[in-house]
């Protein structure tokens, strides 16, 4: 799937950025067709199923933009999510066969292990939209855009190797089996302030977004293991793949955008 992105990304690239640059454009005057290359940085906070496993979310990516001359706006991105605020215990993220009355996991030596847990995903979508004209030229304006695509997240697991107390049963593989990820097909919206200025030097985007993925749990089996009053373990099992979650997302994102069209030169006249 990440292949066959690059590829699309790469054929838009080509195709848009060669027709852009046939002929000089006056962006003061005129609705410029061009390619545009955007990254972008979106400060996040989860909803519906997600807020009960994680807190504030960043993401980190980039977009190739395709802008008509009629201001119609065809994007293809893909963003990195990461964050650090994991909720629940290490009891709620490992389960209680393998970590202490204290939550900690005891590596080979004997001793706790240093642990770390974060946050981890990616979002490739397509989206459509339309561009508004507004002030200063009738290439910068209000936008709205509506994509769809798909989500994933999951917890990772971060450890130090020690010598002689590896954490053994979260080593390699074994890792897989408690971190929870989930993923599906995601719906995304957009609305905001995109600015192409006339030198071309002051390039960029202000908006709110929101994201709806409809996921289900990736890993076949989860490791977790709890016990009851008694003492009786109570294995988590394979996972139901029937299973739906409403994974949800919303936020402000920013971006700074390189236009690819080739403008013209500025005219001076002379007495």
């Amino acid at each position: 799937m990440k292949r066959g992105l690059l590829l699309l990304l790469l054929a838009l690239l080509t195709g848009t950025a060669a027709f852009s640059q046939a002929k000089l454009r006056d962006i003061q005057h005129e609705i410029v067709p061009t390619t545009l290359f955007q990254f972008t940085y979106a400060a996040q906070l989860p909803g519906m199923d997600t807020r009960a496993d994680y807190g504030f979310t960043n993401t980190i990516g980039g977009s190739v933009i395709y802008k008509t001359d009629h201001n119609w706006l065809f994007t293809a991105n893909g963003n990195f999510i990461f964050g650090d605020r994991i909720k629940g215990s290490r009891t709620d993220i490992l389960g209680e066969g393998i970590t202490t009355i204290d939550g900690d996991v005891i590596g080979g030596g004997g001793l706790p292990s240093s642990l770390a847990f974060f946050q981890r995903g990616l979002h490739f979508q397509a989206e459509v939209g339309k561009l508004i004209p507004y002030a200063p030229n009738p290439n910068s304006g209000f936008f709205v855009q509506f994509g769809i695509g798909y989500l994933y997240n999951r917890i990772r697991i971060d450890y130090q190797i020690e010598a002689q107390n590896d954490p053994y049963p979260l080593m390699g593989d074994f890792q897989y089996g408690y971190d929870q990820m989930r993923g599906g097909p995601a719906l995304h919206a957009e609305a905001g302030y995109l600015l192409m200025s006339s030198s071309k030097l002051y390039n960029f985007t202000v908006s709110l977004e929101a994201t709806y993925a409809r996921s289900r749990h990736l890993r076949d089996y989860d490791f977790r293991v709890y016990f009851d009053e008694a003492g009786e373990p109570h294995p988590m099992g394979y996972n139901d793949k029937s299973k739906r979650f409403n994974d949800f997302y919303y936020g402000i994102r920013v971006s700074w955008m390189f236009p690819t069209y080739q403008r013209k030169p500025e005219q001076y006249y002379y007495n």
